[in-house]
């Protein structure tokens, strides 16, 4: 997972390009600590995406992982 991550200012940081998910939804498929967000959380039509877990967190450009930290 780290290796699609990148670590700036001591957070583990996924680049999330307008709703370009791809890489979201390539680490959630490996990811063992993935937990589906509430329904209405959700922006990513497959659920299983890293923006779909209730353990990420938004920044402005991407989304951190709390499980990742």
């Amino acid at each position: 997972m780290r290796s699609i991550f990148r670590l700036v200012a001591d957070v583990w940081q996924l680049n999330i390009i307008d709703d370009d998910y791809w890489q979201a939804r390539l680490v959630a498929s490996r990811c063992i600590q993935f937990c589906a967000d509430d329904e209405d959380e959700q922006v990513d039509d497959t659920l299983r995406s890293c923006v779909n877990c209730t353990r990420r967190r938004w920044l402005v450009n991407g989304i951190t992982c709390t499980a990742a930290q």
